[in-house]
Protein backbone atom coordinates (compact mmCIF):
# COMPACT_ATOMS: atom_id res chain seq x y z
CA UNK A 1 0.00 0.00 0.00
CA UNK A 2 1.86 3.01 -1.21
CA UNK A 3 0.59 5.99 1.80
CA UNK A 4 1.43 8.73 -1.42
CA UNK A 5 -2.00 7.29 -2.75
CA UNK A 6 -3.63 7.16 0.17
CA UNK A 7 -5.54 9.61 2.62
CA UNK A 8 -5.05 8.63 6.25
CA UNK A 9 -8.04 9.19 8.25
CA UNK A 10 -6.81 8.09 11.54
CA UNK A 11 -3.39 6.36 13.16
CA UNK A 12 -3.08 5.48 16.61
CA UNK A 13 0.53 3.95 18.00
CA UNK A 14 0.55 2.56 21.88
CA UNK A 15 -1.06 0.75 24.40
CA UNK A 16 -5.01 0.34 23.22
CA UNK A 17 -7.51 0.93 26.02
CA UNK A 18 -10.67 0.51 25.99
CA UNK A 19 -11.12 4.31 26.35
CA UNK A 20 -8.72 5.10 23.50
CA UNK A 21 -10.64 2.79 21.69
CA UNK A 22 -14.34 4.49 22.44
CA UNK A 23 -12.53 8.09 20.99
CA UNK A 24 -10.93 6.64 17.82
CA UNK A 25 -14.59 4.85 17.16
CA UNK A 26 -15.69 8.71 17.88
CA UNK A 27 -13.30 10.15 15.56
CA UNK A 28 -14.36 7.08 12.49
CA UNK A 29 -17.95 7.73 13.20
CA UNK A 30 -17.36 11.26 12.19
CA UNK A 31 -15.30 11.10 9.28
CA UNK A 32 -17.40 7.89 7.68
CA UNK A 33 -20.98 9.81 8.19
CA UNK A 34 -21.90 9.58 4.41
CA UNK A 35 -20.17 5.86 3.90
CA UNK A 36 -23.48 3.24 3.92
CA UNK A 37 -21.10 0.89 4.87
CA UNK A 38 -20.04 2.52 8.13
CA UNK A 39 -21.36 0.03 10.52
CA UNK A 40 -19.18 -3.02 8.86
CA UNK A 41 -15.95 -0.68 8.52
CA UNK A 42 -16.47 -0.03 12.38
CA UNK A 43 -17.16 -3.36 13.42
CA UNK A 44 -13.82 -4.32 11.86
CA UNK A 45 -12.05 -1.67 13.36
CA UNK A 46 -13.36 -2.56 16.87
CA UNK A 47 -12.56 -6.31 16.29
CA UNK A 48 -8.83 -5.13 14.64
CA UNK A 49 -8.46 -2.95 17.62
CA UNK A 50 -9.78 -6.12 20.07
CA UNK A 51 -7.29 -8.20 19.13
CA UNK A 52 -4.58 -5.65 19.89
CA UNK A 53 -6.08 -4.71 22.86
CA UNK A 54 -6.43 -8.80 24.11
CA UNK A 55 -3.70 -10.70 22.21
CA UNK A 56 -0.59 -8.33 21.47
CA UNK A 57 2.51 -9.96 23.15
CA UNK A 58 3.61 -6.55 24.20
CA UNK A 59 1.92 -4.83 27.38
CA UNK A 60 1.17 -2.09 29.05
CA UNK A 61 -0.05 -1.77 32.15
CA UNK A 62 -3.30 0.57 32.29
CA UNK A 63 -3.42 2.61 35.44
CA UNK A 64 -7.22 3.66 34.36
CA UNK A 65 -8.30 0.02 33.91
CA UNK A 66 -5.90 -1.54 36.17
CA UNK A 67 -5.01 -4.60 33.80
CA UNK A 68 -2.22 -4.89 31.01
CA UNK A 69 -3.28 -4.09 27.91
CA UNK A 70 -2.25 -4.74 24.01
CA UNK A 71 -0.03 -2.63 22.54
CA UNK A 72 0.12 -1.95 18.76
CA UNK A 73 -0.74 -0.03 15.25
CA UNK A 74 -3.74 1.08 13.65
CA UNK A 75 -3.83 2.70 10.54
CA UNK A 76 -6.84 3.70 8.85
CA UNK A 77 -6.24 5.32 5.13
CA UNK A 78 -8.45 5.58 2.11
CA UNK A 79 -7.93 6.19 -1.86
CA UNK A 80 -11.13 7.03 -4.40
CA UNK A 81 -12.25 3.25 -4.49
CA UNK A 82 -11.28 1.47 -0.91
CA UNK A 83 -10.88 2.02 2.52
CA UNK A 84 -7.93 0.06 4.68
CA UNK A 85 -7.63 -1.05 8.03
CA UNK A 86 -4.67 -1.56 8.99
CA UNK A 87 -3.11 -3.20 12.23
CA UNK A 88 0.39 -3.90 13.90
CA UNK A 89 1.23 -6.05 17.38
CA UNK A 90 3.68 -8.62 18.27
CA UNK A 91 2.43 -12.14 18.36
CA UNK A 92 4.37 -15.00 19.99
CA UNK A 93 6.26 -17.09 17.51
CA UNK A 94 4.53 -19.95 18.96
CA UNK A 95 1.24 -19.15 17.76
CA UNK A 96 2.37 -17.83 14.29
CA UNK A 97 1.63 -20.98 12.63
CA UNK A 98 -1.51 -21.33 14.09
CA UNK A 99 -2.45 -17.98 12.96
CA UNK A 100 -1.11 -19.06 9.37
CA UNK A 101 -3.74 -21.78 8.85
CA UNK A 102 -6.65 -20.09 10.21
CA UNK A 103 -5.69 -16.90 8.22
CA UNK A 104 -5.01 -19.30 5.23
CA UNK A 105 -8.16 -21.33 5.15
CA UNK A 106 -10.51 -18.06 5.60
CA UNK A 107 -8.81 -16.66 2.42
CA UNK A 108 -9.60 -19.73 0.57
CA UNK A 109 -13.23 -19.25 1.21
CA UNK A 110 -16.23 -17.31 -0.76
CA UNK A 111 -18.49 -15.80 0.84
CA UNK A 112 -20.97 -19.12 1.31
CA UNK A 113 -18.04 -20.88 2.53
CA UNK A 114 -17.20 -17.91 5.33
CA UNK A 115 -20.59 -18.33 6.45
CA UNK A 116 -20.42 -22.07 7.00
CA UNK A 117 -17.33 -21.78 8.57
CA UNK A 118 -19.01 -19.10 10.69
CA UNK A 119 -21.51 -21.42 11.87
CA UNK A 120 -19.08 -24.30 12.83
CA UNK A 121 -17.41 -21.73 14.47
CA UNK A 122 -20.04 -21.13 17.06
CA UNK A 123 -20.68 -24.70 18.11
CA UNK A 124 -16.88 -25.79 18.45
CA UNK A 125 -15.00 -25.07 21.99
CA UNK A 126 -13.55 -22.13 22.66
CA UNK A 127 -9.89 -22.56 22.43
CA UNK A 128 -7.46 -21.93 25.06
CA UNK A 129 -6.44 -18.76 24.46
CA UNK A 130 -8.70 -17.27 22.95
CA UNK A 131 -11.37 -14.72 24.60
CA UNK A 132 -13.86 -14.99 22.27
CA UNK A 133 -15.33 -17.67 19.63
CA UNK A 134 -12.89 -17.64 17.26
CA UNK A 135 -14.79 -15.75 14.79
CA UNK A 136 -12.50 -12.60 14.41
CA UNK A 137 -10.80 -13.56 11.07
CA UNK A 138 -13.88 -14.84 9.63
CA UNK A 139 -16.11 -11.88 10.47
CA UNK A 140 -13.90 -9.32 9.08
CA UNK A 141 -13.73 -10.99 5.45
CA UNK A 142 -17.42 -11.05 5.31
CA UNK A 143 -17.86 -7.83 6.24
CA UNK A 144 -15.30 -6.61 3.83
CA UNK A 145 -15.77 -9.17 0.91
CA UNK A 146 -12.41 -9.35 0.08
CA UNK A 147 -9.30 -11.37 1.44
CA UNK A 148 -7.40 -10.53 4.48
CA UNK A 149 -3.76 -9.46 3.55
CA UNK A 150 -1.52 -10.38 6.55
CA UNK A 151 2.24 -10.81 6.80
CA UNK A 152 4.14 -12.77 9.57
CA UNK A 153 7.56 -11.04 9.95
CA UNK A 154 10.18 -12.45 12.37
CA UNK A 155 11.61 -9.69 14.88
CA UNK A 156 13.11 -12.54 17.29
CA UNK A 157 13.49 -16.15 18.39
CA UNK A 158 10.15 -15.11 21.15
CA UNK A 159 7.91 -13.08 19.02
CA UNK A 160 6.90 -12.26 15.48
CA UNK A 161 5.18 -8.76 14.01
CA UNK A 162 1.82 -9.43 12.92
CA UNK A 163 0.01 -7.12 10.45
CA UNK A 164 -2.83 -7.58 9.04
CA UNK A 165 -5.11 -5.10 6.59
CA UNK A 166 -8.58 -5.38 5.82
CA UNK A 167 -9.59 -3.39 2.55
CA UNK A 168 -13.36 -2.29 2.10
CA UNK A 169 -14.36 -1.50 -1.75
CA UNK A 170 -16.39 2.34 -1.24
CA UNK A 171 -18.79 1.25 -4.55
CA UNK A 172 -19.64 -1.67 -2.89
CA UNK A 173 -22.98 -1.20 -0.70
CA UNK A 174 -24.49 -4.23 0.97
CA UNK A 175 -27.01 -4.17 3.67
Amino acid sequence: MDSRENNIILTFKGALSQEILVEMGDILRTKLILDKQIKKIFAVFVEMAQNIMHYSAERDFSEKEQKEIGVGIVLFTQNKSQYFITSGNLVNSSICERLKLKLDRVNELDSEGLKQLYKEQLTKPQENESRGAGLGFIDMARKSSNKIIYSLKEVSNEHHFLELTITFNKDVIKE
